[in-house]
């Protein structure tokens, strides 16, 4: 547990590197934004990439991802997610956010339909409107968090193709259950819709909960891309890596001819690193769960306690999304940033919409650091909460 406390933190470094979180803000301002961990990757990622740059070898690697990293990711699936996985089934990505794209401009035609989910990451339906196709929302209740599964048959038409799960949801910290998931599946299943599973948060869920992939539901495989990464769990963003599972030995063919490897090449060195992490940092990923859900229960209570604020405490994710009352998610945002020097992200708002109309009135607090930072920042934003 020693890498997760405030003394290995390197905050030079942050400022120096994070150019999307610690270097963006001035020095008396706590960034709670990006959903990146403050700790510095696990020791055998960055001897992975050490070994490498001393070989100096720095070639292009394989269509899909090299054989070495799709046999250690698909080694990761069969033993982790449940999902009987061959490297052939496997496709290395830049990032999950590119597999979103990619897997909406294999499945989507202009003009068609796809069901997210409402609040949810930005990136789903930026990505459904990148193929030229329709978002349609289906509203999580924020009373008991529950999603309308009922009311997803009435959004229905003959232009849907798709339905997008985000599993754990971001930003709700949702895990989805074995009946919710069955109807998902079921409606895909009637009315002949693909599934695209956003599974990047499945390593981080507490209270003892499992994660259960999309796929593994009876009758999933075939219709379902589902996608992995390795930034939340491993602190692995800037190196941009993903990898999708696709079983439909069709349904792959289509991907890789919307992704030929010589327009998004997958660099070696992050297949390197990535391949280190599912091989050697599984300790360090489940230290760094036991740390999270720690802090997952300090940040509950003190927004529990605070005055006009809605909380619910999150299954996964190391997100929590609360409701702040009285006002708009950007004037809770610009609130906080001036009152109590701590920068969070807004649900919902102009100029830019990270979860969509079901975010409004609250705002998103990222708590991937150590306990001494989160308690400042705690401290800071109920005193600011408690003058309204």
């Amino acid at each position: 547990m020693s890498n997760f406390k405030d003394e290995n933190i390197r905050f030079d470094l942050l400022r120096k590197y994070s150019a999307n979180q610690w270097g963006r803000y001035p020095t008396d301002i706590i960034p709670l934004t990006a959903a990146d961990p403050d700790f510095r990757a696990a020791e055998p990622i960055r001897k992975a990439i050490i070994d490498m740059a001393i070989d100096g070898v720095f070639s292009y690697g394989a269509d899909g991802g090299n054989n070495d990293f799709r046999q250690a990711c698909a080694v990761h699936v069969t033993k982790n997610k449940g999902i009987k996985c061959k490297p052939d089934e496997i496709h290395a990505l830049n990032g999950v956010a590119q597999g979103m794209m990619l897997t909406c401009k294999t499945l989507l035609e202009p003009g068609d339909e796809a069901i997210i989910f409402d609040p949810v990451d930005f990136l789903f339906g930026k990505s459904i409107k990148a193929a030229g196709a329709k978002t349609v929302l289906s509203k999580i209740d924020w009373e008991t968090l529950s999603f309308d599964l009922e009311g997803l048959k009435e959004l229905v038409t003959p232009k849907t193709k798709m339905i997008c799960v985000c599993n754990p949801h971001n930003p709700y910290g949702r895990v989805l259950n074995q009946s919710e998931l069955r109807a998902m599946v079921d409606l895909a299943n009637d009315h002949d819709l693909w599934i695209m599973s956003d599974e990047i948060w499945s390593d981080i869920v507490y209270d003892g909960r499992k994660h259960i992939p999309t796929a593994t539901i009876t009758d999933a495989i075939d219709r379902t891309i589902t996608l992995y990464g390795f930034s939340k769990t491993y602190a692995m963003a800037g190196l941009q890596l993903g990898y999708a599972v696709i079983q439909n030995k069709d349904l792959m063919k289509r991907f890789k001819e919307t992704s030929p490897g010589y327009l998004y090449p997958v660099n070696n060195v992050s297949q390197a690193a990535g391949r280190a992490a599912l091989m050697e940092a599984g300790e360090w990923a489940s230290n760094f769960i036991v740390h999270l859900e720690k802090i997952r229960d300090y940040v509950y209570e003190r927004l529990s306690e605070s005055p006009n604020v809605e909380v619910h405490k999150p299954e996964g994710t190391y997100v929590i999304f609360p409701k702040i009352h009285g006002m708009t998610s950007v004037e809770a945002t610009d609130y906080l940033l001036e009152e109590a020097k701590v920068a969070v992200v807004p649900g919902h708002g102009e100029p830019f919409s990270y979860f969509g109309p079901g975010g409004e009135g609250h705002i998103r607090i990222v708590y991937s650091t150590s306990m001494s930072i989160i308690e400042e920042a705690m401290d800071r934003i109920v005193k600011a909460l408690t003058k309204l």
